[in-house]
């Protein structure tokens, strides 16, 4: 029989077992361990209950098995009981720890396959037109050069420019160039390489910004000519020195033009500009002539190689109008103080010409409010050239008489 104690712990079979084991010391130790546990179980709260169980059958697990007798099977059976409890306590927890799992791994989100859209990359925007266009013109003329370089535009600044006087319309510049390098098929993308073929159009506009004179100018040229030879000069000395610059900056772009279109004509000049630039250059002598005398020597020194380009340039205005251009230049120096420059340039002009008449006038005119004896004495020198058959043989007689 097994009586239970208040703990719920059978006392009997812990005795026996005591009994059992007198034939072996072995067992006694397990045996007081029980009765000692028993003990300390009755003073144990109920909260303990299982706690004490399951340190009761670990005792019992101590005893041999193989000498024990019936008393021990008993007490074995009695431990089974005892287990039971046990067991389904355990078994109660272990089913709460793994619902426990199940519902954490319920509330664990399943790792679903990657979606189609997470595999693709994301396909950057491209720039947008505007955008790329505004930082084509922030940068530089020649880093755009060199960027048109990299996709196979072998092309500098002069080359840009050349065309630009060729062609009126910028965009029918950048086309040819694109289809001359074969820029569409080679694809260049400004979000990859930094560049495409939209740079060459906004560096064919920045160079026409750039450079002096272009197609597009010549329309513009015949009308600002036409403005130049209405203009009479005046008393107002600041109005005199506008037409100046005015007609100073036209003859210049004139110039260049003929240059680089390697015109050597006024004829050949016209048929581009489809106006004679004669008149307009001679006005312009004119200008130079009445506004010079009132500003610096160096002007007058600058002017004069100006001049002298512009007329060496065209043929036919170099043999009508050479020598006039250099007693302009003389007349200058003369008036500037500089008599030794002026001298020697009439000397030379004297020297180079049989019809000396209207040279030696201009000689002896310049100095008649400057010095008139020096005045008087050119005007004597040239009776030994000129005599009443030419056309300024009054004029010098007048200064020599006066």
């Amino acid at each position: 029989m097994c009586l239970l104690t208040e703990g719920g712990i059978c006392s009997m079979p812990v005795k026996k077992t005591t009994q059992v084991t007198k034939e072996d010391k072995t067992v006694k130790a397990p045996a007081k361990k029980a009765a000692t546990k028993t003990t300390t179980v009755k003073k144990t709260a109920a909260k303990k209950k299982e706690t004490s169980v399951e340190k009761e059958t670990k005792t019992v697990k101590q005893t041999p098995t193989a000498k024990t007798t019936k008393t021990s099977k008993k007490t074995a059976a009695a431990n089974k009981e005892v287990k039971a409890p046990a067991k389904k306590t355990a078994s109660k927890k272990a089913s709460e720890v793994v619902s426990k799992k199940v519902e954490k791994k319920k509330e664990m989100p399943k790792k679903e396959a990657p979606k189609k859209e997470t595999v693709k990359k994301a396909t950057p925007k491209k720039t947008s037109k505007a955008v790329k266009l505004a930082q084509y013109n922030n940068f530089a003329i020649d880093t755009c050069i060199d960027m048109a370089r990299a996709m196979g535009v072998d092309m500098g600044y002069d080359q840009y420019a050349n065309m630009l006087l060729e062609i009126t319309d910028l965009k029918t510049i950048a086309n040819n160039i694109i289809d001359k390098y074969d820029l569409k098929t080679k694809k260049f993308s400004f979000d990859e390489d930094g560049y495409d073929i939209d740079l060459i159009e906004v560096l064919v506009s920045k160079i026409a910004d750039t450079v002096d004179i272009k197609a597009q100018d010549f329309i513009e040229l015949g009308g600002i000519a036409k403005e130049c030879l209405a203009y009479e000069l005046s008393d107002d000395a600041s109005a005199n020195n506008d037409e100046y610059h005015k007609e100073f900056d036209l003859v210049k772009k004139i110039l260049m033009i003929a240059q680089r279109k390697d015109l050597h004509t006024m004829e050949e000049l016209a048929s581009l500009l489809k106006m004679d630039m004669t008149d307009t250059i001679l006005h312009y002598m004119d200008v130079a002539y009445n506004v010079l005398k009132n500003w610096q020597y160096d002007d007058v020194k600058y002017y004069e190689n100006f001049i002298y380009a512009v007329l060496s340039h065209f043929t036919d205005l170099h043999d009508k109008y050479a020598n006039r251009a250099m007693m302009d230049v003389a007349d200058l120096y003369i008036e500037h103080g500089d008599y030794g420059l002026g001298d020697a340039n009439y000397g030379y002009i004297i020297r180079e010409n049989q019809i000396k008449d209207y040279i030696y006038y201009r000689y002896a005119n310049v100095y008649v409010d400057i010095d008139r004896e020096k005045a008087r004495s050119i005007a004597q020198s040239a009776l030994q050239y000129v005599d009443s058959r030419y056309t300024y043989y009054p004029n010098i007689m007048s200064i020599l008489e006066d």
